[in-house]
């Protein structure tokens, strides 16, 4: 199997946080273990991502059976080549 190679860029930010905000990046350090605040800011990214996801995933697993039973017969239309391909700058 072969490995990607990613180029990783070193990029700096500086931001004003509020008493409150120092406080919570603090709070998210400690809970991440994370030693330096200016590590906790990509954790807290990452977490965030991360926690995004798992909302999108927990609302794709509810749909409404309807929407999913719309989603299938819409599959099984195109796999059996009813469908036409759709453009958006044609009237």
């Amino acid at each position: 199997m072969a490995t990607q190679k990613v180029t990783v860029h070193q990029n700096t930010i500086t931001a004003t946080l509020t008493d409150e905000e120092r406080d919570l990046l603090e709070a998210f350090a400690a809970e991440q273990g994370v030693d330096d605040l200016s590590d906790a800011v990509p954790a807290l990214l990452h977490e965030l991502v991360r926690l995004h996801d798992q909302l999108w995933d927990a609302q794709l697993a509810e749909l409404p059976p309807a929407l999913v039973e719309m989603g299938e017969a819409a599959l099984e239309a195109y796999e059996a080549g009813q469908t036409e391909e759709f453009d958006s700058d044609s009237p």
